[in-house]
């Protein structure tokens, strides 16, 4: 790996803005949660965090596949994004038990592989490989605060159904 030294601070970094963060932001806003009327906690996860998927196909479909030898290129990225949302879903499943008692829904929304600009590597060469449309994230997250997906309570939800663990 051409840059060890950085390998850590970008783990870091994943896991702050991904998991840190949203615990942090979930256990200051909780009072208020548990006081609305019709509570909903989302995080959203991502297609890349699913253990089993990891285990089918280790790289996103876009990602160039290692090849023998060492240094292997693009590892830190990969490596810290998908183990923070593997670690963001733990969380989601964290807080859906911690506050089930109150009433509060709970889930983790993976809106699919979608032109946003994931990494910086801008919305035409993710839509060339197969992005879909933002817009179909923006949708499934409406579903989900407006009950559509309320039989998913305490899953990962997607476009077509649940995310394998």
């Amino acid at each position: 790996m051409a840059d060890a030294s950085n390998f850590r601070a970008v783990f870091n970094k994943a896991w702050d803005v991904n998991v840190s963060g949203a615990q942090v932001t979930t256990t200051v806003f909780a009072p208020l949660l548990i006081r609305s009327s019709a509570p909903r906690l989302l995080f959203l996860t991502s297609g890349l965090s699913t253990l089993n998927g990891a285990f089918d196909s280790f790289m996103p479909p876009w990602a160039p596949k290692p090849v023998s030898g060492w240094p292997k290129a693009g590892l830190m990225g990969h490596q810290g994004y998908k183990s923070a949302k593997a670690g963001l879903n733990m969380l989601m499943l964290t807080w859906h038990w911690i506050l089930h008692g109150d009433g509060v829904k709970t889930w983790c929304i993976s809106p699919g592989f979608l032109a946003t600009n994931l990494g910086g590597r801008g919305a035409d060469v993710l839509k060339a490989a197969g992005a879909g449309d933002p817009a179909t994230g923006g949708d499934l997250i409406r579903k989900v605060v407006e009950g559509e997906r309320d039989a998913d309570v305490g899953k990962v939800v997607t476009q077509d159904g649940v995310q394998p663990w």
